[in-house]
C-alpha cells in the first residue's frame, strides 16, 4: 500500500537531516478525518521545523552524513525527481497518514497540503513516469491532497470524511491524546476500542477471553522527537488492565538491583514479576494446545516463584575472557529458596544437561554447578538473591560488591537525558559506545573503519516504562554525542 510514497519518505528522511529552521509542524488534516478511523499519523516533513533543525544538528555529528543525503538525491534522481527543483517546494507542512478500517488495510491515504501545487503536481508526474507501474494516484478534496495507490482508497476516504457525524478534531478522545505528543517528527494515533475490536476477530473464538482478560484499551500513541542530545521514542497506552495484570501494580518497579550491577556492565535489563505469573499461562487457550505444554505446568509455576519479585540481567565483558560474563539476579518471594526451586527444575532434566546440579563453594557461599566446561552455570544464593551465572566472578561480584552501575557516568547521564524515574518497572540500557570493542575483542573482528566512524557518535540506549492510573508510557532514547 502506497509503496512509492513510503520509500519516498524514507529518502525526504535523509535529505530533510541537512535542512534547519524554527517553524512548528502544521494541525494536519484532523478536521477532514472521521473519528471512526482507528490510526492518523502525522509525519513533519516541513525543511524548516524546529524538529528537523534538531535533526540536522544531530546528523552532523555523524562524519558520513554529507555523503548519505548525497545518496539519498541520487536515489531520487533514479525516480526522476531532483530534491530542490522538485521535492522540496512540493512539501507541505506535514503529511498526515489514515487508515479507515482495520479490516481494510488497502483504505489507507495520506493526506498532504503542498506548499506549490504546481511543484506538487509535476512532481508526481515525472514520479509515476518513472515507474508507470506504482503510480501515485492523487485528488484535492477539501483543501488537502488526498494520495494513494488506489482510486478506490480516496473515493472510500472521501465518502467516510462526508458522512461522518464528527471528526477527529471534534474527538475529545483524539485530541486529549495528541495533546500530549506536542512535537514530533513522527506522531501516530491508534483508537483503542478499534484496536481491542480487531484483536478479539484475530484471535478467534477460542483466543477472545484471553483477550478480553487483557482489559480496555482507550487509544495509544506514539511520539518519535528529535533533542539536542539525541533521540526519543514515546509510546503511551491509556486505558484499564485486565484480569491478566490483576497482580501487577504502581509497587511492582525496579532499581533497587542496580547497586549489585558492575560500572562496566554493557547491557543491563531489570524487570519486575508477580505472583504466579508464569503459573497463569496455563489459563491461556492458544497455549494449551501446543503439544507437550501440560507437562511444563509445574516447571513454570516454580520459575515463576523465582521471579515474583525485582529482577535483574546484566552482561560485562571483562579484559582476558574467551566469552562475556551474562549474570541474572532474581529476588524471589518471602520463604522461596531459589537455588532449592532451581535444584528442582534442573534435576528433572538430569539426563539432559549431563546430570544435575553439583555443590561448589564461591567467595565463601555455597554454590551450584551445572554442565561441563569453562564457563558453566553457576547459580547460589547470596543475601537473600538468587544469582545465576556463567562465571564466579558473578556470584563474587554480588557477594563482595564493588564499583556498581549507580556510579557510572555514561548510565547518569544517559538516565538523566532520558526521564528515567527511580523506579520505573521496567528498564533496558545498553553502553553502546563500549560494546563495539567489546564486540571486536570477543569475536576476534574488526568493524570495517567507515562503519566505525559513524557508530562512534551513539553513546547509549535505554528503554524504561512506567505506569500511572489507567497510563504505561515506553519510552526509548538514544543518546547520540
Amino acid at each position: 500500500m502506497m509503496g512509492r510514497l513510503v520509500g519516498l519518505l524514507a529518502l525526504f528522511a535523509l535529505v530533510l537531516a541537512g535542512c534547519g529552521g524554527t517553524t512548528r509542524p502544521g494541525s494536519g488534516a484532523a478536521d477532514i478525518v472521521p473519528a471512526t478511523a482507528p490510526v492518523f499519523v502525522a509525519i513533519d516533513t516541513d525543511p524548516g521545523s524546529s524538529q528537523w533543525q534538531t535533526v540536522n544538528e544531530l546528523a552532523g555529528k555523524f562524519p558520513d552524513k554529507q555523503k548519505a543525503i548525497e545518496s539519498a538525491k541520487k536515489s531520487m534522481r533514479k525516480e526522476g525527481l531532483d530534491w530542490d527543483s522538485d521535492i522540496k517546494p512540493a512539501l507541505g507542512r506535514e503529511i498526515d497518514v489514515v487508515m479507515l478500517d482495520f479490516e481494510y488495510p488497502g483504505e489507507t491515504v495520506a493526506l498532504m497540503q503542498p506548499k506549490d501545487k504546481g511543484a506538487f503536481e509535476r512532481a508526481v508526474k515525472k514520479g509515476n513516469a518513472s515507474d508507470p507501474t506504482n503510480k501515485l494516484v492523487y485528488e484535492e478534496f477539501r483543501g488537502w491532497e488526498v494520495m494513494s495507490d488506489e482510486q478506490s482508497a480516496i473515493d472510500a476516504f472521501k465518502q467516510a470524511s462526508e458522512s461522518a457525524k464528527r471528526t477527529l478534531a471534534e474527538d475529545k478522545v483524539f485530541t486529549g491524546a495528541m495533546d500530549k505528543a506536542g512535537d514530533g517528527i513522527v506522531r501516530a494515533y491508534v483508537n483503542g476500542a478499534k484496536a481491542m475490536a480487531a484483536a478479539r476477530r484475530a484471535a478467534g473464538p477460542q483466543g477472545q477471553s484471553f483477550v478480553d482478560k487483557l482489559g480496555t484499551l482507550d487509544w495509544l500513541l506514539l511520539r518519535l522527537r528529535a533533542r539536542s542530545d539525541g533521540l526519543g521514542l514515546d509510546t503511551i497506552v491509556h486505558g484499564t488492565p485486565g484480569d491478566a495484570f490483576k497482580n501487577r501494580g504502581p509497587s511492582a518497579s525496579v532499581g533497587s538491583l542496580r547497586k549489585l550491577v558492575p560500572q562496566d556492565a554493557l547491557l543491563y535489563f531489570a524487570f519486575h514479576g508477580s505472583r504466579g505469573m508464569l503459573g497463569g499461562l496455563e489459563g491461556n487457550p492458544l497455549l494449551q494446545q501446543q503439544p507437550g505444554f501440560k507437562k511444563f505446568a509445574d516447571i513454570l509455576r516454580d520459575v515463576g516463584s523465582i521471579l515474583q519479585g525485582e529482577n535483574a540481567l546484566y552482561v560485562r565483558a571483562p579484559a582476558g575472557r574467551r566469552l562475556p560474563e551474562i549474570t541474572f539476579l532474581a529476588s524471589p518471594g518471602a520463604g522461596v529458596d531459589g537455588a532449592a526451586v532451581l535444584d528442582r527444575v534442573l534435576n528433572r532434566f538430569a539426563k539432559e544437561i549431563g546430570g544435575g546440579p553439583r555443590r561448589t563453594r564461591i567467595a565463601g557461599v555455597s554454590a551450584r554447578l551445572v554442565g561441563p566446561g569453562n564457563p558453566a552455570v553457576l547459580y547460589a544464593n547470596v543475601g537473600g538473591k538468587l544469582v545465576l551465572t556463567d562465571y564466579p566472578s558473578g556470584i563474587r561480584f554480588t557477594k563482595e560488591g564493588g564499583k556498581a552501575l549507580t556510579e557510572s557516568g555514561t548510565y547518569n547521564e544517559t538516565a538523566s537525558s532520558s526521564g528515567l524515574p527511580e523506579r520505573p518497572q521496567i528498564v533496558l540500557y545498553v553502553d553502546i559506545h563500549s560494546t563495539v570493542p567489546a564486540v571486536e575483542r570477543l569475536a576476534n573482528v574488526s568493524v570495517p573503519p567507515e562503519v566505525k566512524r559513524n557508530l562512534a557518535p551513539l553513546r547509549s540506549a535505554v528503554e524504561y516504562a512506567v505506569s500511572r492510573s489507567h497510563e504505561l508510557e515506553v519510552s526509548f532514547f538514544l543518546s547520540i554525542k
